[in-house]
């Protein structure tokens, strides 16, 4: 990014205004999403931590209303999140539940969140449930918990773990599973309470139930003939009895997989299966379809955007000061390419990132049938992103590199104009000027990430929307992140160098409007 030299004190001005306003709107956006997720005051929401059976610590988030004491305890719901996720991508069902008289743990899953490690899946104490029975216990010692009143939740694999434990729990009286399918181990009476909600067009319907169609075929398999005692169950009908615990539902919405977990139908149908099941007191109770939790996903979203946003003026400002000034340039008259080469690169670089997928199947393939890359890089989620991340900006810097020798040179372009060298009339670097670059970005990212860990802190609130963005920087993880960095600084370099070459812009009137 470039600069005027003579930059103005109102230009200043401007952005620390601009600074001060983003981080008002970051604030007021974080204080929202913490009223609504406490239900305004009606709710408590807090950290707790304990351990599993095998010493790893858990995490998990506790919803408790007001109203729940030793002399009136409240039914109690755990719900665990699915497969990279944490425990976040469960508030939607668990604000709604609290609001309505249950006291909810919503926990960061062994291996994801701030929950510890997991062992090695071959040791004798490994947990399957990967902290879900010990969370059950945990919450079932809680003194403001009814103990005959116990529920679990989960969705997609954590969906799987919440099964696993209620197939085996007598202290379980109540199960919705979301996005995953009861198995052949279900009968009548095990687990108690069971309902089931899938998207009509979940992408793993296939691979979880056996059927193409859900609606056609599901309600006539073996599994659900064992599990409902009935020859034809028919959908979104209600069989057996909660009192007994044989009570039992197919729900199918029509969603996808990845809306399931925020599901508003979805949702209302939860709310209804554990009031039957668990009984909370009439006080509580709200209709099912007046849900808050929208406004909370959308606060979040606003906290992290403002977020972002600001390190824009505060880079600006950070540039005006005597320990960065030398870093800033002053952009070329003209920009490189017309507007319909800018769009025909933008056009190109769109295409580009369609290489996911065939990317990450080149990636597994080398995983499965070449050398085991998870011991080194153990997320392989995170894998698959940062090897399509590095490999489109290596295709795309090799055409911007040949545009350059032919277009690029003729019209007067530098290196220096690219971001590439120090020097307009040779390759040359700065060691200073790196030290200093790096510095200032080390900077920008320390203060995104310090304001992100500090708020998460004061209001439970992390910045997201819908799903996970950001996890604190543990020790574990900090030392994963370095054997991705040089990967991650690759490919923005190569993106920089497409950036600030066919797509540079040509100056504005002001720096910060350039900026």
């Amino acid at each position: 990014m470039t600069y005027s030299e003579d930059k103005s004190d109102r230009s200043k001005g401007k952005s620390l205004l601009v600074f001060v306003a983003c981080l008002a709107v970051l604030l007021g956006a974080e204080f929202t999403a913490s009223l609504v997720q406490c239900d305004f005051g009606r709710v408590n929401v807090e950290n707790v931590r304990y351990r599993n059976f095998n010493g790893i610590p858990i995490r998990a988030k506790l919803f408790r209303p007001s109203g729940a004491s030793p002399l009136t305890p409240l039914p109690g719901v755990v719900y665990i999140h699915g497969y990279q996720n944490n425990r976040e991508t469960g508030d939607a069902y668990c604000l709604e539940l609290a609001r309505r008289g249950f006291v909810v743990l919503n926990i960061d899953a062994i291996g994801r969140g701030n929950s510890g490690i997991p062992n090695d899946p071959e040791a004798p104490d490994f947990d399957p449930t990967y902290g879900g029975e010990a969370s059950l216990e945990y919450l079932r010692s809680l003194p403001y918990v009814r103990k005959e009143a116990l529920g679990m939740m989960g969705y997609s694999l954590g969906a799987e773990m919440a099964y696993r434990v209620a197939l085996g729990n007598p202290h379980v009286q109540a199960l919705v599973i979301t996005g995953f399918a009861y198995t052949e181990e279900a009968s009548p009476t095990t687990p108690r309470n069971m309902l089931m909600i899938m998207g009509k067009w979940d992408e793993f319907r296939q691979r979880m139930t056996g059927t193409r169609d859900l609606e056609k075929e599901w309600m006539n398999t073996q599994a659900t003939r064992k599990a409902f005692g009935v020859d034809r169950p028919a959908l979104q009908k209600t069989y057996g009895d909660f009192a007994e615990g044989t009570a039992r539902r197919v729900f199918i919405p029509r969603t996808i997989h990845i809306q399931e977990s925020h599901s508003g139908v979805a949702i209302a149908e939860t709310l209804r299966w554990m009031r039957e099941a668990l009984g909370p007191p009439a006080r509580y109770w709200k209709d099912e379809s007046k849900q808050t939790w929208p406004l909370k996903e959308w606060a979040t979203l606003v906290a992290m955007l403002a977020c972002f946003a600001s390190l824009l003026p505060l880079g600006d400002l950070l540039l005006g000061t005597r320990a960065f000034r030398s870093l800033r340039g002053a952009p070329t008259a003209s920009t490189p390419v017309g507007t319909g080469t800018f769009f025909k690169f933008f056009a190109i670089n769109g295409l580009l990132s369609w290489l996911y997928l065939p990317l990450i199947f080149v990636l597994f393939g080398i995983h499965v049938y070449l050398v085991h890359i998870d011991g080194l890089f153990p997320l392989m989620m995170v894998n698959g992103i940062i090897w399509w991340f590095f490999w489109i900006n290596l295709i795309g810097f090799f055409l911007v590199k040949r545009w350059y020798r032919k277009k690029g040179v003729p019209m007067g372009l530098t290196t220096a104009d690219l971001g590439t060298s120090f020097s307009p009339d040779r390759f040359d670097l700065d060691a200073g000027g790196l030290a200093r670059t790096a510095f200032l970005a080390l900077i920008l990212f320390g203060f995104a990430y310090l304001v992100e860990h500090i708020l998460e802190w004061i209001f439970i609130v992390d910045f997201r929307f819908i799903f996970p963005f950001a996890s604190d920087l543990t020790p574990y993880r900090a030392l994963v992140a370095l054997r991705y960095l040089p990967f991650v600084v690759t490919g923005f370099l190569f993106l920089g160098y497409f950036l600030h070459g066919i797509m540079r812009r040509e100056p504005r009137t002001t720096p910060l409007r350039t900026f």
